[in-house]
Formats: structure tokens, sequence, C-alpha cells
């Protein structure tokens, strides 16, 4: 709940619906408080900012609500408390059933041990809180006695099922986890454990009632990358996506693309959601949108059931009907050529080298495989590591130290001896590739490689039999076409060998002898661009304007 923004606009639109159903205001302000608005935190902070602002929120429309001694079920959500088995056995309290009682607060107790690391992403399920709650004593309240009562009042919330949870969760990558989290996390959500705040949409997705609604403000993430494509297919599958605004970096103050999601507790087959952007230049002066939605930002209604034709089912809500139906007919890009990942070396300031930073007679910029490179007794060979955007050909930088085959990298290791570069692939070193570079912030670009190089982790290469369905491919990846199929594979900075492999590849027979000669010549003028500089490893004399 933070510091309660959100419980106090809730309860803002709650008081308009009752007064609308005939209640008095003051009525209202009580029922609202006692039935309709629940938070947790693990921050007792946050919790005593939003216990304030509920009490005085409630204040604006009650002026006596402070002398009706109303407990908000807002709470932080316990922690170690020390209380242990046989304490709990000792419990001056008579239950309607008292060995259910003392078996569920054991539950309670252990779950809550870790409560300040797990917060509500902790889940309970058939514990009797009515027996418990019958049983609590109210008299004599000792510091034991709050502490149980409290973890039976949190746990309560963290069973009961609800008709809407809004929430702004937490957002912590999985390498930021404690032990404690990232145990659990493992444990019980196998789905999106890679960050808190997909755990909480997958938590709270399980609090709703048959027809509750789940809105949460997260990171785009969620939407589009392949760790996250288990999650994303157990959502489309078994609830409805009803709305979705989908943010861009900076529109929410922070530097990457954020998504407001609604999601409904039922799938309804068919259902048309309503998806549209939000862009940093339409934000007004007053940090909201001038209109919404807002015209030409990939404003769509359809139906979510048309991600699962696209491979990895990404939430890619602008995508046209001719687009999906491609993805349909058309073969994975990994059925027609081979996609490798390449070498990791793990110390690149150890192993590479900018060309011209060696002696060249210690080059070999054209061994044709792992054999000849071995006889050629050279140390530093071509090595590709994706670069700078550069179309057809180019980014002809870096060697690497591959003397007798690669022999002190396939050695390197750790103080404990473990292996830590990663020698992937090494039957395609050397052969002829279109590659692309990983890391890409702007448009897509790839670009033909001659026999010679060794490829990076960040240079994926493509291979094939036919050199023609290279060529050809180069051509279409090079489209504007390519770069939007591209965008909703995955419109992050990175295009891993992944996503590359799903790109949907359509052959168009009757103009492909077409494509590869208009390919081929594309490769021959940049060619001729890279190598007339004085950074081309063939005999540069002088820039061609002079």
């Amino acid at each position: 709940m933070g510091s309660g923004h959100i419980l106090v606009y809730a309860f803002d639109v709650l008081i308009q619906l009752y007064v609308a159903e005939g209640f008095r205001e003051r009525d209202a302000v009580e029922l609202i408080l006692r039935n309709n608005l629940y938070g947790l935190d693990i921050d007792k902070r946050a919790f005593q900012l939003a216990y304030f602002a509920l009490m005085m929120k409630a204040r604006q429309y009650s002026r006596r609500i402070l002398n009706k001694h109303i407990k908000l079920n807002v709470y932080t959500v316990p922690g170690e408390a020390g209380i242990s088995e046989s304490d709990i056995k000792l419990l001056p309290m008579n239950f309607p059933d008292q060995e259910k009682a003392f078996e569920d607060l054991e539950t309670l107790v252990t779950n809550f041990k870790y409560g300040s690391d797990l917060g509500s992403l902790i889940e309970f399920k058939d514990i009797d809180f009515e027996n418990l709650k019958s049983g609590l004593n109210t008299e004599n309240i000792s510091l034991f006695d709050d502490d149980i009562r409290k973890m039976v009042c949190v746990g309560e919330l963290l069973q009961q099922k609800y008709d809407i949870a809004v929430t702004n969760p937490p957002y912590m990558g999985s390498s930021g986890f404690n032990s404690t989290l990232s145990t659990f996390a493992k444990k019980n959500y196998k789905n999106s454990k890679s960050d808190l705040f997909a755990m909480f949409i997958e938590r709270w997705n399980h609090a709703l009632n048959f027809d509750g609604y789940n809105s949460m403000v997260t990171m785009q993430s969620w939407m589009f990358l392949s760790s996250y494509e288990s999650m994303r297919k157990n959502i489309i599958s078994k609830l409805t996506i009803t709305n979705l605004m989908h943010m861009e970096n900076m529109v929410m103050g922070i530097a990457f693309g954020t998504a407001v999601t609604i999601f409904k507790k039922n799938y309804l087959k068919g259902f048309k959601g309503t998806y549209h952007q939000i862009k940093f230049k339409d934000i007004s002066q007053k940090d909201s949108p001038k209109s919404l939605p807002i015209t030409g930002n990939r404003f769509n209604q359809i139906s979510q059931d048309e991600f699962t034709k696209i491979p990895g089912q990404p939430i890619s809500y602008w995508v046209s009907e001719n687009l999906i139906h491609d993805f349909v007919i058309g073969k994975r890009m990994d059925e027609v050529v081979t996609p490798k990942q390449g070498l990791a070396t793990a110390d690149n300031n150890r192993f590479l080298r900018e060309w011209w930073e060696v002696e060249h007679d210690k080059i070999k910029f054209d061994a044709k495989s792992i054999p000849d490179a071995v006889e050629s007794g050279k140390k530093w060979f071509p090595y590709n590591k994706g670069g700078s955007f550069r179309r057809w050909y180019g980014n002809y930088d870096y060697v690497v130290n591959w003397e007798n085959d690669g022999q002190e990298i396939r050695n390197f290791v750790d103080d404990k001896g473990k292996q830590r570069s990663v020698v992937r692939n090494p039957s395609y070193y050397f052969k002829e590739a279109i590659t692309w570079s990983d890391v890409t912030s702007g448009n897509f670009s790839i670009r033909y490689r001659e026999i010679g190089s060794l490829f990076d982790s960040t240079g994926p290469s493509i291979f094939s039999v036919s050199r023609n369905d290279r060529i050809y491919l180069l051509g279409l990846l090079n489209t504007p076409v390519g770069n939007y199929v591209f965008k909703i594979l995955n419109p992050t900075i990175h295009m891993h060998v992944g996503y590359a492999s799903l790109f949907p590849t359509l052959i168009n027979l009757s103009i492909r002898d077409r494509v590869i000669n208009i390919s081929k010549k594309c490769i021959d003028i940049a060619k001729e661009d890279w190598l007339c500089s004085e950074t081309g490893w063939t005999n540069f004399k002088k820039h061609p304007l002079i």
C-alpha cells in the first residue's frame, strides 16, 4: 500500500458510490473503513503514513469519525516474533477447536518468520480464522498476545479473496534478492521469479474473486521477455486483459517503459481488450496526457487470443491482422537457417585488441577452419563482437587471441579453478555468416560477414548450407518490415539469438533472385565504404575525398 495514495483515492470513489445509493456520508465512511479498504506493507513508516492519510480522508466526510475508534484494515506484515511451538501451546486462550487453532497458529508463525522479506507475497490456505478470532483474549493483552492477534489479522487479509486489487508493486530483479526471497521465489513463483513486480502480478491474480479485477503499474518487461513467457501464457489462457496503458521511458519519471494493466479473473474468449500507448512527448506540464487515448499511439482493441499466434506470445497489441497471419503461415527463421550464439571470453581486455594494435604479421585474416587457423601459427584472428549500427557490411574492428585453437581462452579459470570463458559453437568458427549486434537502442541492422572470423556472444550469427539463403534473408531482415517485426518480438534493447529465431520467414520465389542480386550490390557498396576508411584492414592509402 505504500503511504496510502491509492487507498485514499479509492475512498473518494467509494464515497461517491455509497452516496449515489442513498447512504449518508457519515454512515458511508464507517462502512468503507470497516468493509472496503485493506492494505499491507513491510515498512512501518509507510503503514503510519497510510493510516494517517486514510483517517484524515475519513475526517473530511465525517467530523466525528475519530471518536468511533474504528480500527482500519491496514497493517505492517509481521516479521520474526520469536514465538516457538511451545509458546503457542501455553497461550491462555480457549478456542472452539483447540487442536485446529494450535495447528493454524504454528502455520502463521512459521510463514511470518520472514514476513519482513516476503511481505504480502505470502499466501495462506485453509486456516480457520473464525476459530482463531473467537479464542483471542481481549483482556489484559500482553505483547505476546498482541503479536498473535496481529498475525491473525494480517493472515486473514492474506487468505481472503478480493473484488479489486490495485497497487504499484516493488520492482527488483532476482539478482537483488536475498537468500530467503530467492528460495521463496523459486519454490512458489516459478513463472515470475525474475522480478518482484511479476511475482506480485501472479500473487494478487490468485487473490481475486471469480469476477474480480487486478490493476497494477509495473515494468513493461513481462509483456515481451522470454523469461516471462510461461507467465504470459498462463495469463492469456486463464485471465482476461481488459485494459493496458503502455508508457514509454520517462513518462512516469523513470528510465524504463511501464505498463498499467487491468486483469479480469476469468477468461473471456474473444473479448477485445483496449490497448494504447503514451509517449513522453504527450505529457503536458501538469504531468498528465493531453488527451486519452492519444490518436495514433498504437491504440487498438484486440483479442488476446491473437497473441497466441505469435511465437513467445508477446503482448504485441498493435500488430495488424495481416502480420499476425504471417506468423501463422511463415516458417520460424531457425527452421530455414541456423542462428548461433558465440564465444564469451569472460575478459575482453585480456583477449581482445583492435586489429591495428597488434603486429600485422601475427594476424590471420582469412582462416577457413579451425585446422587452418592452427596450422597458420598465428595468434590473432578477426573477431565479430557486434558493434554500432551498420547494415550490409562492416564492423571489422577486433581480433581475438585464438592461438593454438584458443588454448589460453579455453584454460581461463578463476581462483577456484572454475572455467570462466564459454566456448560456444566452435564448429561454426571462421564460416561465412550474416550477423547483427545483440545490443541495439535504435533500428535493427544486420550485415554480411566473410570467411575468417570468430564470433562473440554479443555478435550472434546466422549460418546456412546455401549462401543464397543467407543473402536473401539478409535483404529481408534489413527492410523496415524486418525492423518492425523484431520490435514486436522484443522491443527492448537486446535482440539475442532466441528472439531472432522466431522471425516469420516467407520466401517469395517470384522475387527471390532479384532480392539476392540487390542484397549483393548493397554488400559491395557497404564494403567499399568500409574499406576506404583508415580502419579498413586492406591496403588503405588515402581517403577517397582527397
